[in-house]
């Protein structure tokens, strides 16, 4: 995503599952281009406006411009915008979390922002973040589908990148190494059940962590990682991935 937005590529599409950490990377790319100052940078967290007009006021509001009334207005601005940040030595980026909300109407609107260009390069690009459903959503898009520049997926953790993902935290949170908290069967056990998912390993860690100190366990083992899956589905406190898994 980073490469689509310093090679000015257009239009970068990142997908994964529920829980992948979508978010979490759309907030650090903003953070890593804000600080840029060869871009402008607009977060839009979620674009659930149905028609173009209302997309383009979002877009205008985003970059922190006044809008105008009607589409064709907004259009004018929105270009405008972009020849005076082209002349001004800076490339904007419009970030897109949650893409697969967008509009049928409004994935064709950004279709058309790619078309913002000179003779030699983009005025914009469009970085989108989305689920799994996006690349169906988009069939019958052809244009929009032939402007996707750079493709990236984001896939569930194996087992040893989860164990490294539990061992940052414990660390960034002032505990020790795994083996301090985790005997050898619970990080098997926890990955058996999240699948790799981080949003799911960190629910089910978050209570885990909680159920042994309750219990005064201090290292949690594979039988506890199955007793602290049953009460959560019991009371009904488990994402949707753990849901499946449970059934």
């Amino acid at each position: 995503m980073r490469y689509a937005a310093d090679q000015k590529r257009g239009l970068a599409v990142l997908t994964g599952p529920v829980g992948m950490g979508k978010t979490t990377i759309a907030n650090q790319l903003q953070v890593t281009w804000d600080s840029d100052t060869t871009k402008t940078v607009a977060f839009i967290p979620s674009a659930t406006v149905r028609t173009a007009a209302a997309f383009l006021r979002l877009v205008l509001e985003s970059f922190g411009m006044e809008t105008a009334r009607t589409e064709s207005d907004n259009r004018r601005l929105l270009e405008r915008f972009l020849l005076d940040q082209y002349q001004a030595g800076k490339h904007p980026v419009l970030l897109l979390d949650e893409g697969q909300n967008l509009s049928s109407i409004n994935i064709n609107t950004i279709s058309d922002l790619t078309n913002f260009q000179t003779a030699q390069t983009k005025l914009i690009t469009v970085v989108m973040l989305a689920q799994d459903n996006l690349p169906k959503k988009i069939e019958r898009h052809d244009a929009f589908r032939s402007r996707i520049a750079v493709v990236g997926r984001l896939d569930p953790l194996n087992l040893e990148e989860m164990s490294g993902m539990i061992g940052h935290r414990l660390k960034v949170a002032g505990g020790g190494p795994l083996s301090s908290f985790f005997a050898d069967d619970a990080l098997p056990a926890i990955y058996g059940i999240t699948k790799g998912i981080p949003r799911d390993i960190c629910v089910l860690c978050d209570a885990l962590l909680v159920n042994g100190y309750v219990r005064d366990q201090r290292i949690l083992d594979g039988a506890l990682v199955q007793r602290t899956l049953n009460e959560m589905s019991r009371e009904k406190k488990w994402p949707v991935q753990l849901r499946e898994n449970r059934k």
